[in-house]
């Protein structure tokens, strides 16, 4: 067996170990001496180093240029991230919506929690969301 790569974390040394295996490599993770080095090492047998070596680094390649900032990741890492305060923004919304029917119900007074409701809640709290969210960014980045 031979070492072809040397990680720092657990979870990057199992989605390796993944790899290699789904490739029909036989694979063994020596993480003997973690607690002391921090270093989990692959090993593969010798006759299999050069095809491991050769998967880990498309690997790597692929994940470095995925997260290399050109000027399309910025505008797909943007979208993503103005899903996500659509979508966390009407969650809000929606949760808020609930709790005050719940707690007016408890008072005596009923509000409406149909699917269509609740639909058009979060939908106006996920762009109140969005203006509101881009508006504080653009400022913090001035």
């Amino acid at each position: 067996m031979i070492t072809v790569a040397r990680y720092s974390g657990r979870e990057e040394a199992f989605v390796a170990k993944a790899l290699l295996e789904a490739a029909d490599i036989q694979v063994f993770l020596d993480d003997a001496r973690y607690a002391d080095t921090k270093t989990i090492e692959i090993r593969v047998p010798e006759n299999q180093a050069e095809r491991a070596r050769a998967l880990l680094a498309d690997r790597e390649e692929t994940i470095h240029g995925m997260t290399d900032e050109g000027e399309e990741d910025k505008g797909v890492r943007k979208e993503a991230l103005d899903m996500l305060l659509f979508l966390k923004s009407g969650a809000i919304w929606v949760f808020g919506y609930v709790l005050l029917a719940l707690i007016l119900r408890a008072l005596g007074i009923l509000l409406v929690l149909n699917p269509i409701a609740l639909g058009f809640i979060f939908l106006v709290g996920g762009l109140l969301g969005l203006i509101f969210g881009k508006t504080g960014r653009r400022k913090s980045s001035d």
